[in-house]
């Protein structure tokens, strides 16, 4: 209902934003000293969680001494509702991190600068990218964002947990009846028959999806195909992993207990290179990452990323483009794997990847997942009001009030109706 609420707010905001012509630039400009300057909005919980990443706009400051970039933060939860706020108010950041539900409905409302001729006159190759790249920052023939870093799922697992249960750490290629095995035999209770130690943190539906080898909807959002074999047998598995087999906890079990992996409470978890700092820093266990485990599809997994837009409102698109050119392909690349924990989106910047503080053993399963394994999601207009009501539903399997054979097919109806899709 809350993300109903943000995505009404959203759309209201966008349609004044529309009506708005002339729109300034806010407090970027021209200084008197003759510098210029621009603002970027990105999110983040407060200064520490953006504290690498301003590592990296001061390392673009002091190679362009005329350039002074302000950086907007905004918790992720509505960043992109103050996006469109300020978009309304003629106070747009020239730059911003764009969550990719919304890339598709800001391009089509104008909000978005379009990217295609910067591309081509700077001559960038989108052969410098990882496969995907180019495409999760596009819509309708036209690029409207660069990834700042491309990323997969990996399965993180606690190896003194694994040691003391004497079950064999997972390897790549692993299976759903692998991991189900594992998870069951991690799974501890106490006399009374609670469980202390979980095998899995929460399963994700939407990784458990495409490792089946489902969907959703088309790539371009035509067709609904929530209904589909593949992708019903993928909602049901995950919620037997809680109702069925007890392997993962209800939202009753993990209320108020933080992270469980962490706290040494699930012996696996979903991660991505973001918690390996965490990991690293304060778990009083060895951990390690594998990809996941394979449903009929393979080790699939969902190709992720942090698209960087500039505002359509920007009175220095050159400017911002040299800062968007910055962090995308060139130096902000090389460094940001060992700063920010983020897999560069660019190819020559793979080594630094590997060689990162934080990497775990089996950090070389990354790249072979993102070469081998990653599904580039749908995207179009109307993606983050269908995700609306397709996240109510996933809640009732999940906690095995519905059965997907038969909440799925009616949703898909329902969807189908109220978008006029296939």
């Amino acid at each position: 209902m809350r993300m109903k609420l943000v995505w009404i707010a959203i759309s209201m905001l966008m349609t004044c934003c529309l009506l708005l012509t002339g729109c300034s630039a806010g407090s970027s400009g021209v200084n008197a000293d003759g510098t210029k300057t621009i603002r970027i909005m990105m999110w983040g919980n407060g200064p520490a969680e953006v504290s690498g990443d301003r590592q990296i706009i001061e390392e673009f400051e002091k190679q362009n001494p005329e350039i002074k970039v302000e950086i907007v933060v905004a918790p992720f939860d509505n960043i992109m509702q103050k996006f469109v706020t300020m978009s309304a108010g003629n106070n747009q950041p020239d730059l911003v991190w764009i969550q990719d539900t919304f890339l598709a409905d800001f391009a089509e409302k104008g909000l978005l600068l379009d990217l295609d001729n910067f591309f081509k006159e700077k001559g960038m190759k989108k052969e410098d990218w990882l496969p995907g790249a180019i495409e999760r920052g596009s819509w309708n023939g036209k690029m409207y964002a660069l990834p700042r870093d491309m990323i997969t799922i990996n399965i993180a697992y606690n190896k003194d947990m694994f040691d003391k249960a004497g079950v064999p750490y997972p390897k790549d290629n692993w299976t759903w009846d692998d991991f189900l095995d594992a998870a069951k035999k991690l799974t501890i209770r106490d006399a009374k028959g609670r469980t202390t130690q979980f095998g899995m943190t929460s399963y994700s539906w939407q990784e458990a999806i495409v490792e089946n080898g489902g969907a959703l909807f088309s790539q371009d959002g035509s067709k609904v195909l929530m209904d589909s074999p593949n992708t019903i047998e993928a909602l049901q598995w995950v919620a037997d992993l809680t109702n069925v087999h007890h392997v993962a906890p209800t939202t009753a079990e993990s209320q108020g207990l933080g992270d469980l992996f962490l706290a040494g409470k699930a012996a696996m978890t979903f991660s991505g290179p973001w918690n390996w700092k965490a990991y690293t820093e304060e778990a009083k266990f060895k951990f390690d990452v594998v990809e996941v485990p394979a449903g009929r599809a393979g080790n699939k997994s969902q190709l992720l990323g942090l698209p960087i837009a500039i505002g359509s409102q920007t009175k220095h698109p050159e400017v911002a483009w040299k800062l968007l050119e910055f962090l995308t392909h060139g130096g902000g690349q090389d460094i940001q794997s060992n700063i920010v924990g983020a897999y560069p989106s660019v190819k020559r910047a793979e080594p630094f990847f590997l060689e990162g503080q934080y990497s775990p053993d089996n950090v070389k399963s990354v790249p072979k997942s993102m070469k081998e394994n990653t599904v580039v999601m749908p995207s179009f207009p109307s993606l983050a009001q269908a995700q609306d009501l397709i996240q109510p539903v996933v809640d009732e399997i999940a906690r095995g009030k519905e059965r997907a054979d038969v909440a799925l097919p009616k949703l898909a109806d329902k969807i189908r109706k109220k978008f006029n899709m296939k």
